[in-house]
């Protein structure tokens, strides 16, 4: 008789000899497993004096289970911002290519091109024991088949625009670069965004290839340009970035890790050319720039109109404590008010 292996006798055959052998091996192992069963079922004393299956294996309606966390870590944020001033929210949980808006407004934000989510260690929230401290977005590396083509694109809105302001606007950027040379010939662009199409009103945060900060507000036309010394911003390391523009004195403030930066005056800026294009970009120019791209870890990014926030405010993270267990929906920096600074 012709050998068999296991996959032969499986296999579909074209030949009566496969044919046949594939069906006796077929009727051979129903017949075996029978006889198996039979035997097990003749053990089987029905006439015992032992417990039913029903008395002891319960069918339960109320399968179900609690688990309780105890959250009781101590978070110190950098400030505590007001719902009526938040405007956006930016993180990197793994949402999709739509970023949702935590303040509760609703601003529509989109991920553009395949960032990838990454472990941002060393930047610790404060409130793990172990395991990942933090999450980022990691844009335009480059193994990526989108690089240079990540960024974030935040829809046109009244509310992040200086046009209008009579305050003042401050923003907030976390962020972590691993190059700071320049991309398609521009200086990498942290967020860029015009207002209006010559422009007469837009703002641009940019870092050049020496690690010097460089702010661009145009207001009304006329522009501020204010540059941090070089050597401000280094690659593979977490900057915590507030920018603020107060209206009364046309003063600007950049504090990098809680410290108030000395400014130098700036040069004007090459804005993006597609000026009809009015929505936020985010580690990018924007508009169609194909230059600027950031090749670097997002943490956050947000937005506060008619806010001047002080170098008091920026530095009480430390004094100014508060429960993770006080935060709505579980998300870190989200608060009901501007707490009152006490030293």
């Amino acid at each position: 008789m012709s050998q068999f292996n296991i996959r032969s006798l499986r296999e579909i055959h074209s030949d009566e000899s496969g044919k046949f052998i594939n069906t006796l091996a077929k009727r051979v192992s129903t017949y075996l497993n029978k006889q198996q069963t039979d035997k097990l079922e003749n053990k089987e004393d029905i006439y015992s004096s032992g417990q039913d299956v029903e008395s002891v294996v319960k069918f339960h309606s109320d399968l179900t289970g609690t688990n309780t966390f105890t959250f009781d870590k101590e978070y110190y944020p950098p400030t505590e911002p007001d719902l009526d001033k938040l405007t956006l929210w930016l993180r990197g949980t793994n949402m999709g290519n739509n970023l949702r808006d935590w303040s509760g407004y609703d601003n529509p934000s989109i991920i553009e091109g395949d960032p990838l989510l990454m472990d941002g260690t060393p930047f610790d929230l404060g409130i793990h024991d172990g395991g990942v401290k933090s999450t980022c977005l990691r844009f335009n590396r480059p193994t990526s088949e989108s690089e240079n083509e990540d960024y974030i694109r935040i829809t046109d809105d009244s509310r992040f625009r200086v046009s209008g302001i009579s305050t003042g606007i401050s923003y907030f950027i976390r962020f972590r670069l691993k190059d700071l040379s320049q991309q398609g010939g521009a200086d990498r662009r942290l967020f860029e965004k015009v207002d209006d199409s010559t422009p007469n009103n837009g703002v641009m945060l940019r870092v050049s290839s020496s690690g010097a900060l460089k702010l661009n507000i145009k207001r009304g036309g006329t522009e501020y340009n204010n540059d941090t010394a070089t050597g401000t911003i280094a690659v593979d390391t977490v900057y915590d970035v507030w920018i603020t523009y107060a209206v009364s004195g046309n003063v600007s403030h950049i504090y990098v890790n809680n410290v108030d930066k000395t400014l130098s005056a700036g040069s004007s800026p090459s804005w993006h050319a597609t000026l009809t294009d009015l929505d936020m970009a985010v580690f990018t120019r924007g508009g169609t720039s194909t230059s600027g791209f950031v090749y670097g870890d997002l943490y956050d990014f947000r937005v506060y109109r008619e806010k001047v926030v002080s170098g008091t405010e920026v530095g009480y993270m430390n004094t100014n404590k508060w429960t993770i267990g006080n935060i709505p929906f579980g998300q870190v920096m989200i608060s009901d008010y501007w707490a009152t600074y006490t030293p």
